[in-house]
C-alpha cells in the first residue's frame, strides 16, 4: 500500500537515488531537484515535497511544489518523479491529487509546470495533460536550440 506523506531529512538518500533513476534528467536538473528537496527541510522556505512511500518504507515517487513569488495563489510544480520500476501504478496521479488537495485547502488558484519539448519529456507531457493541465505557453529554443519551454497550467 502506498502512503503519501511529507518528506523528512532521513529520506534524502532515497530521493537522490530516485532522481538519478530518471533517464531524461540532465545532471544540472538532478542538482536543482536536490536543491529544492533540501530547501523543503528548511522551515523558512515555502517549498513542499511529498513522497509516495510503500509499506517497507521504500520511496517510490515524490512531488515538489511551492508558491510563485510576487503572485497570489499561483504555484509552481517543480518536480514530480516516480521510480521507473513502479511506473504506471498510479503513484504519479496519487502525488498530483495530494498536491492539489493541499493547494485547494489553501483556496483557489493556479498550478504551473515548466517542461521541455524534447522527446525525453513526451511521457511527462502526456501525464500532465491526462491530469487536466493544458499548454498555456511555448517559448521556442528556450533551454537550447531545438528545446522549447512548454508551460502547462491547471486552474483549481
Amino acid at each position: 500500500m502506498t502512503t503519501i506523506r511529507p518528506i523528512v531529512p532521513e529520506d534524502r538518500e532515497q530521493l537522490l537515488h530516485l532522481v538519478k533513476l530518471q533517464t531524461n534528467f540532465l545532471q544540472c536538473e538532478i542538482d536543482v531537484a536536490m536543491e529544492v528537496i533540501d530547501k523543503t527541510f528548511n522551515p523558512s522556505e515555502e517549498y513542499t515535497t511529498l513522497s509516495a512511500v510503500e509499506d517497507n518504507e521504500l520511496i517510490t515517487g515524490f512531488i515538489s511544489y511551492g508558491p510563485i513569488p510576487l503572485t497570489e495563489k499561483r504555484y509552481d510544480l517543480y518536480w514530480i518523479a516516480v521510480d521507473p520500476g513502479y511506473g504506471r501504478n498510479g503513484i504519479g496521479s496519487q502525488l498530483m491529487a495530494a498536491m492539489e488537495k493541499d493547494l485547494r485547502d489553501k483556496g483557489s488558484g493556479h498550478i504551473y509546470i515548466d517542461t521541455s519539448s524534447t522527446e525525453g519529456y513526451a511521457k511527462a507531457r502526456a501525464f500532465y495533460e491526462k491530469n487536466g493541465f493544458h499548454v498555456a505557453a511555448r517559448l521556442s529554443d528556450f533551454y537550447r536550440e531545438g528545446d522549447d519551454r512548454i508551460l502547462y497550467l491547471k486552474r483549481f
